[in-house]
């Protein structure tokens, strides 16, 4: 399971980031990668330890509005359907 947070402040270094989300989700964080450090499209893109697919949901909602360098962040969680993806 994945979750995408947007909105990552430019000032963070990649190393902050990664602190910030291991701090914040301890066990669930499996792997943490962030993309374009340092610009305005800066984000992280987190696996996580869990195999049942409402965990990212509702991952993704509490982090939701935390700030990470007073900057309220952005998260969403990937879609699950229950299906698998078409061809």
């Amino acid at each position: 399971m994945h979750i995408t947070v947007w909105n990552v402040p430019e000032t963070c270094s990649e190393q902050e980031v990664r602190d910030f989300f291991t701090h914040e989700l301890g066990h669930y964080a499996k792997d943490v990668t962030v993309y374009d450090v340092g610009t305005p499209n800066a984000h992280a893109d987190i696996e996580l330890h869990a195999d049942v697919p409402y965990v990212a949901e509702a991952v993704a909602r509490e982090l939701q509005g935390r700030h990470l360098a007073g900057v309220p962040l952005q998260v969403s969680a990937m879609p699950f359907d229950g299906e698998a993806p078409q061809p």
